[in-house]
């Protein structure tokens, strides 16, 4: 039975939440904001995405760094 599930050996050398969090969801979210400023490259929705962080970390109160 194919669950479409993301498995260990589908995801290595990651866990699967590792990949989501660490390629799935960044690269969903750059697509996205390419799609959402009207089919900018995503290299340019990339530099969005990185200009975004600080404005987000003081909206959603985080003092923490992030690691690049």
């Amino acid at each position: 039975m194919d669950t479409n599930s993301l498995t260990m050996e589908m995801t290595k050398p990651q866990a699967p939440l590792e990949y989501l969090n660490q390629v799935i969801i960044p690269e969903t979210a750059i697509r996205l904001i390419s799609q959402d400023r009207g089919g900018i490259s995503l290299e340019e929705a990339r530099r969005v995405m990185e200009d975004s962080v600080e404005f987000g970390m003081y909206v959603h109160d985080i003092d923490e760094v992030l690691d690049e």
